[in-house]
C-alpha cells in the first residue's frame, strides 16, 4: 500500500511539473515575455497570461477577489484551519500572501497558485498535486513550489533558486515556517522521496 501511494504521489508530482514547464515553453514559442520583471507592476498580470495556456481550468481569481468556493482557497476557506496549508512538519501555517497572485484548478483537480508580488524579482508557481480540499495540505507532501529563473522552470531547492538550502528547507526535524518550500528539488531528484515521505507521515 505504501509503495502504491508513493508511486501515485510521484506520478502526480511529475505530471504537474511537466504541465507547468509546457506553459512556459509555449509562452516562449509564442514570443510572450517570460521576463519576470515584465509582470511585477500589476497584481495578477502574470496569472492573466499563464491561465490562457491551460485548457479546461477553473479560475479562482486574484487577491481579495479569490473565490471562497471549493476548489479555491479564498480568504474564508484559507482561514479554515482544517484545510489551511502548513509547513513540512506541520508546526506552522503558511501565510495566505503566498497564494494571492492568482489561483486556478486544472481539469484533473490539481490546485495551482502564483506568487508574483509587486516590486519583487521572483516568480513562483505552487502546485497542490491532490487539490486544496484534500489533506494533508503540507509543503513537501502534496504542495510543491517551482521557480522560474534565468529562462528556466526549476524546482525550489535547485541551484540559484530563492531557497536552495535543502537541509534547512526540506527537513522533517526543522520547525522553520518555510520548511518544505525546497522539497520539490528532492521530489524531482530522489527516486525514493515519496516512499520515505509516506512512511514518515503514517
Amino acid at each position: 500500500m505504501t509503495a502504491y501511494k508513493a508511486h501515485q504521489l510521484r506520478s502526480q508530482f511529475l505530471k504537474s511539473y511537466s504541465t507547468i514547464q509546457q506553459v512556459f515553453r509555449r509562452m516562449e514559442a509564442d514570443d510572450v515575455s517570460t521576463d519576470i520583471s515584465a509582470y511585477s507592476g500589476k497584481m495578477g498580470s502574470f496569472y492573466d497570461v499563464f491561465k490562457q495556456y491551460l485548457a479546461g481550468v477553473h479560475e479562482c481569481g486574484v487577491f481579495s477577489n479569490t473565490s471562497d468556493a471549493f476548489p479555491c482557497a479564498g480568504f474564508k476557506e484559507f482561514n479554515n484551519k482544517r484545510n489551511r496549508y502548513k509547513n513540512y512538519n506541520g508546526t506552522e501555517y503558511l501565510a495566505r500572501g503566498i497564494f494571492d497572485d492568482g489561483q486556478l484548478v486544472l481539469s484533473d483537480g490539481t490546485f495551482v497558485a502564483i506568487e508574483n508580488p509587486n516590486g519583487v524579482d521572483h516568480l513562483w508557481v505552487l502546485v497542490d498535486i491532490n487539490g486544496f480540499g484534500k489533506l494533508p495540505n503540507r509543503w513537501g507532501y502534496d504542495l510543491f513550489t517551482f521557480q522560474f529563473i534565468n529562462g528556466e522552470l526549476r524546482t525550489m531547492g535547485d541551484r540559484e533558486t530563492t531557497y536552495n538550502d535543502v537541509e534547512k528547507y526540506c527537513n522533517p526535524k526543522k520547525g522553520d515556517g518555510l520548511n518544505g518550500i525546497a522539497c520539490a528539488y528532492k521530489a524531482k531528484t530522489e527516486t525514493d522521496y515519496f516512499k520515505s515521505l509516506v512512511k514518515h507521515f503514517k
